[in-house]
């Protein structure tokens, strides 16, 4: 197959992209836009495989057997070591539940169905982005999808003599358009599926199909230099201005995308490409960049699994270091070797090799492989962590879309809980002291969604929004006059702040404006429900923080051994970061009639927030929820909103 001319310029692109997105993992204050350098990837990729496939096709040399074979030499080597070493580092030091998921998404890897799976587990309660080591091959599985389906596709425009330039250009847009929606109505999909990035593919296609297929390669575009800047402008500004928590990709993907392709079209000779995209730095840098992004995440998020969220900047530095050393070796040792190989035999080992992984992955996921065995404070740690389903003991009531509705006891006077997952920890209380009522004894329903606060209005940047509880919440105090006492609960320190995203009426809650109205609409429920004759209570928040996350009770060390923290929450660091807005919360409460709960008055003693219990097992199964074994049996607080 007959490969396109050489550009050095566009490795420098691929420097950029890769620096951007390792300084925004590393450093995201310092380069905000970063990850904008994905889609810098994806307008190269587009424009240097569909170079080749039109070359191919115009000669008469195009043979799928050849472009795939070329794909694997390209990307297993460098995949294949990434994945083993992290399946061998993760077993020393990750605890058994965080191992099978590392199983799962090596799994995964191996069938470029990442982005898929991590779109799947992109919920409430998933674990955090910074401690999933291959999350960053949700991009990769992209690609390899939509190279699954665009050369078929062509050689299909190719044999019925279709108008190619119209065809993509039709696409292009159906899949932008389709970007832009669900930018605003589901941004998990719109960041993670195929479908809503192809158009940054097709864009680097377009473009190579107006050099290569219609012979416009070697031309000296008329206004180049200006091109050219305009090109390097726009990356620019995208990686400066475009903030983790905007919609994304959406119309904002534009800046990278389209930069791309001004400095991909502003052709080698334009300054910018050949003083500062064509430097041997920067080709260096482009040379080693795929595995480069391989292993830069996986050398972070190891740092943020033993470190915790804010790991001191020196770790974040040496697992650059790591990452660039390992990244420089797996280049000139195994890709480089491999990818130019000769013999016959290399094709199907490298198959072998990538679906041997693949099984382990698979062994890991269904614990048919032993994890390694861990000491007896550590199963202590696991069996918190293992504790959370906080609604077992309820009856489930169907409804469509994320809201759990559930009832327990009888059919007599009801109590209505609502709230966020800071609600539902408390089922399992609930459960147990209504669970024999029958009749016309009382019983309980929970309205609750996990993130989504309890005021009408509010919304957040992953498309959450308080409407569908709140509606179900009308309807039922309005149609069912059983209900006697309201129950109101959440973790209000999370969403009154400007990184958790939430906002009313597209003002930040972290806003003092918008903070105020928020509280206000809070005011007014009580008091309308006070003057209905209901009984409300409302619960603060319970006391949270990352040290009290079971998994940072025991730290572990770099060499996978564990030590006992010496930190503590204590009631008045808690204060310190959250007692204005739960002041002003309770005040709110207070003055429109409901009783206030406050759970540190239970959960602390001596100052001190309870991290275990009696025996020695944490109390929580996260850094924010009780764990339903805990709640069941030792919180005792709303018991009476539940008492004959």
């Amino acid at each position: 197959m007959t490969l396109i001319k050489y550009r050095g310029d566009i490795d420098g692109l691929r420097a950029v992209a890769v620096l951007g997105v390792v300084i925004y993992h590393a450093f995201p204050k310092v380069m905000p836009g970063g990850f904008t350098g994905v889609d810098i990837f994806f307008v190269i990729s587009g424009y240097l495989i569909s170079g080749i496939l039109y070359k191919g096709h115009l000669e008469g040399s195009f043979s799928f057997r050849e472009f795939y074979e070329r794909r694997i030499r390209r990307l297993f080597p460098a995949l294949i070591t990434v994945l083993v070493l992290c399946l061998g580092y993760g077993w020393l030091i990750l605890l058994p539940d965080e191992f099978e998921q590392m199983g799962k998404h090596v799994a995964a890897g191996t069938l470029f169905i990442q982005n898929i799976v991590f779109w799947q587990e992109s919920g409430y309660f998933d674990t955090a982005a910074n401690l999933k080591p291959l999350l960053h091959l949700w991009s990769l599985a992209v690609e390899e999808q939509f190279y699954i389906f665009f050369p078929p596709l062509l050689l299909l425009i190719w044999k019925r003599k279709w108008p190619l330039a119209a065809i993509m250009g039709a696409l292009l847009m159906a899949s932008m358009a389709g970007n832009l929606v669900m930018s605003y109505q589901n941004g998990a999909s719109d960041f993670f599926l195929t479908p809503y990035r192809a158009w940054e593919f097709l864009g680097g296609s377009l473009l190579a199909w107006w050099h290569y297929d219609r012979g416009h390669e070697q031309e000296v575009p008329k206004y180049r230099e200006a091109l050219s800047i305009g090109g390097a402008l726009m990356l620019g500004l995208g990686m400066a201005l475009i903030h983790k928590g905007e919609p994304y990709p959406g119309w904002r993907a534009l800046l990278p995308v389209a930069g791309t392709l001004l400095l991909m079209e502003g052709g080698r000779g334009a300054w910018v490409n050949r003083k500062i995209l064509s430097n041997p730095v920067a080709i260096w840098i482009g040379l080693i960049s795929y595995p480069l992004y391989l292993f830069h995440w996986p050398a972070l998020a190891f740092v943020h699994i033993v470190k915790g969220e804010n790991p001191k900047p020196v770790y974040i530095a040496d697992a650059l270091i790591i990452a660039l050393l390992l990244s420089t070796l797996t280049y000139y040792l195994v890709e480089k070797k491999i990818r130019h190989h000769k013999s016959r035999q290399t094709l199907p080992l490298l198959l072998g090799a990538f679906l041997g992984v693949g099984f382990v992955g698979l062994s890991v996921c269904l614990q048919f492989l032993p994890f390694r065995v861990q000491p007896q404070k550590i199963q202590h740690v696991l069996e918190a962590i293992n504790d959370r389903d906080m609604l077992h003991s309820l009856q489930s009531l169907p409804f469509p879309g994320n809201l759990c509705v559930n009832h327990v006891g009888g059919n007599g006077s009801q109590t209505l809980f609502i709230g966020d997952s800071n609600m539902q920890q408390y089922g399992t209380r609930i459960g147990k002291l209504l669970e024999r009522n029958a009749g016309s004894a009382r019983g309980a329903c929970l309205i609750t969604v996990g993130g989504v606060i309890p005021i009408e209005g509010v919304s957040n940047a992953n498309n959450k929004s308080s409407g569908e509880m709140m509606g179900k919440y009308h309807e039922m105090i309005t149609s069912d006059p059983r209900i006697d006492r309201v129950v109101i609960a959440a973790r209000w320190t999370l969403y009154f702040n400007k990184a958790g995203g939430y906002q009313l009426s597209g003002v930040s809650l972290g806003e003092g404006v918008a903070r105020d109205h928020a509280i206000e609409g809070l005011g007014t429920m009580i008091h309308d429900l006070v003057s209905k004759g209901k009984q409300v209570t409302l619960v603060l928040s319970t006391p949270s923080g990352a040290v009290l996350d079971p998994k940072n009770i025991y730290p572990r060390t770099f060499l996978g051994n564990y030590s006992v923290t010496e930190k503590t929450l204590t009631k008045d660091e808690f204060k310190k970061n959250h007692g204005s807005l739960l002041s002003q919360i309770q005040n709110v409460a207070r003055f429109n009639g409901a009783k206030v709960v406050d759970p540190m008055d239970y959960l602390c003693t001596n100052g001190v927030c309870l991290a275990e219990d009696e025996n020695g097992i944490p109390i929580r199964f996260d850094e924010g929820h009780l764990r339903p074994g805990y709640v069941r049996e030792h919180v005792k607080y709303l018991d009476g909103t539940v008492a004959p």
